[in-house]
This record gives structure tokens, sequence and C-alpha cells, in this order.
């Protein structure tokens, strides 16, 4: 079985072979359900970061 990761803008679940990622600062890997999710970190990831690691 697959890692499961959480979508950081939306939420939800899926395996990590299926998510869209995305490097950010220091190396991190952040992925996504979509492309849209993706786009909608990029605008303001700090936001998102904040919010995923309260999870």
């Amino acid at each position: 079985m697959n890692d499961v990761i959480v979508d950081p803008v939306c939420g939800i679940e899926l395996e990590k072979n299926l998510a869209t990622s995305y490097k950010f600062k220091n190396d991190k890997v952040y992925y996504f359900c979509c492309d849209g999710c993706r786009k909608i970190f990029i605008r303001k990831p700090k936001k998102w970061i904040k919010r995923s690691d309260r999870k």
C-alpha cells in the first residue's frame, strides 16, 4: 500500500503516487490532489503551511 497524504489546501486524503507535488523552501515537499490546489498554495504558501501544521 502507498503512503497516504493530506492535501494542505482542501484537506483531501489520497495516495502519494496519485498526488501532484511542489517543492517549497528548505526542500520541503507538499502534495496536492490537483494542480488547482497546488496553484492556490503557491499564491499564499504561508497561509496553507500554518494550516497543515495544525493537523
